[in-house]
């Protein structure tokens, strides 16, 4: 049967029909599938980075009270999110087939909502807010992370819980007959916030490294406390305090009790004991480190 000319263009409109309805069942399986996996290992990248940073940032504020470097001005710098302004040129994408960027947000708190206090044999306690700088981020397609500097450690929390990512300058060791404690409490000052996508600048001073009254010397006991501010952070400190006590050389358990309780943890350091009196055994040592933290905004291209 001849075909007509109507016949030939309705054939092309079908097979137009067609490869249109496969290019959009593609598209489609790529939004729904490619968009995410590629926003997902975006944002992974992203929070590796800001691992790195607060490992960094952590390293180089060690660094300023050990070598006692008052006044020194230290920045560091990172992205809030994914979605921040590129710098470099690149070709035409469709938005559907690109991955959301994600955000965050960034703030420093002198209170923090947590305390260290430090009881050295029956003399007056010292109580140090320690404040802290946080970042909480805010993804699409991965799990929502934040990290935290608080007293020299870093923490990440998130659906889990919360873990240690980086220790303390918390130090518990066995010589002879008598226990050495070293400890740095390290005290953030300052207050700000700061919410986007885009690069964020964090500098830090350190202002004062004289030593605490009554924090230095022999005790017969010393008792160090750290009201967390939730149950979460308090389990992480008693898991601070007991890895310090497990690099020890071989401290007794008998000399030692830790624990927590609703949102405090605790180390209470005894020594040995001899005919049942308390002798000066405990040896305290310490340093201190109080930094003033400020957080501003980050140009990301240049007009």
């Amino acid at each position: 049967m001849p075909l007509f000319p109507h016949d030939d263009a309705l054939s092309e409109v079908v097979g137009f029909v067609l490869v249109l309805a496969v290019i959009v069942v593609a598209l489609s399986l790529y939004q729904v599938y490619g968009v995410p996996a590629a926003g997902r290992e975006n944002e992974i990248a992203h929070m590796n980075h800001v691992k790195d940073r607060f490992v960094d940032y952590k390293i180089s504020l060690d660094s300023l009270w050990v070598n006692n470097r008052s006044g020194v001005l230290l920045s560091t710098a990172f992205d809030l999110g994914t979605g921040a302004a590129a710098t470099g040129g690149g070709g035409f994408v469709l938005p559907i087939l690109s991955p959301a960027g994600s955000g965050g947000r960034v703030s420093v708190n002198s209170g923090g909502g947590a305390n260290l206090t430090i009881e050295a044999g029956g003399r007056d306690p010292v109580t140090i807010p320690l404040g802290n700088l946080t970042y909480t981020s805010s993804n699409h397609y991965w799990v929502d992370q934040t990290w935290t500097y608080q007293m020299g450690a870093v923490f990440l929390s998130q659906e889990g819980g919360t873990t240690v990512r980086v220790g303390p300058p918390l130090s518990i060791d066995k010589e002879n007959d008598t226990v050495s404690v070293h400890i740095t409490p390290v005290n953030i000052t300052g207050s700000a916030y700061l919410a986007g996508s885009g690069p964020v600048r964090i500098e830090t001073r350190l202002l004062n490294t004289e030593p605490y009254d009554n924090l230095t010397g022999n005790f017969p006991w010393v008792n160090i406390s750290i009201e967390a501010g939730d149950k979460e952070r308090a389990r992480a400190w008693e898991r601070v305090f007991r890895e310090a006590v497990r690099r020890g050389d071989g401290i007794p358990p008998l000399w030692y009790k830790i624990g927590w309780s609703e949102e405090t943890a605790y180390l209470n350091i005894t020594g040995p004991s001899s005919n049942g009196e308390k002798t000066p055994d405990v040896i305290l040592k310490h340093n201190r480190a109080t930094y003033e933290v400020s957080i501003t905004s980050a140009a990301s291209l240049i007009e």
